[in-house]
């Protein structure tokens, strides 16, 4: 939810919309952030269910170096950074789960 949430607010943000309410219900700032992620290590989280805090953080890495140092594209050309970040994230999320299919099969071959 937190993933789709960031991705939300940067496609709202490219287009020039302020979204507070986003940004007030999902704490979208590095913050808590950190803390989700802290918590989710605490808490015991596997790999699959960190990659959206994973999502999130980098995403927020890339608002303060934007922000700081300042990028220079375009609001169009950042919304496909942003796409491709979404993308890559996407990609090692169907990775890990391809592994942990072939994983489960190679154990169910082995057990009979």
């Amino acid at each position: 939810m937190i993933g789709l949430a960031y991705l939300l607010q940067i496609i709202l943000t490219c287009f020039g919309i302020q979204s507070f309410i986003l940004t007030d219900l999902f704490g979208l700032a590095i913050i808590p952030t950190i803390a989700l992620l802290a918590f989710s290590f605490f808490l015991g989280f596997c790999y699959w269910h960190r990659l959206p805090i994973y999502y999130a953080l980098s995403a927020n890495i890339i608002n303060i170096i934007d922000f700081y140092i300042g990028i220079p594209v375009i609001g169009k050309q950042m919304l496909i950074i942003y796409l491709l970040l979404v993308g890559l994230f996407i990609i090692i999320g169907c990775l890990i789960k391809n592994k942990e299919h072939a994983e489960e099969r190679d154990s169910k071959k082995n057990s009979t």
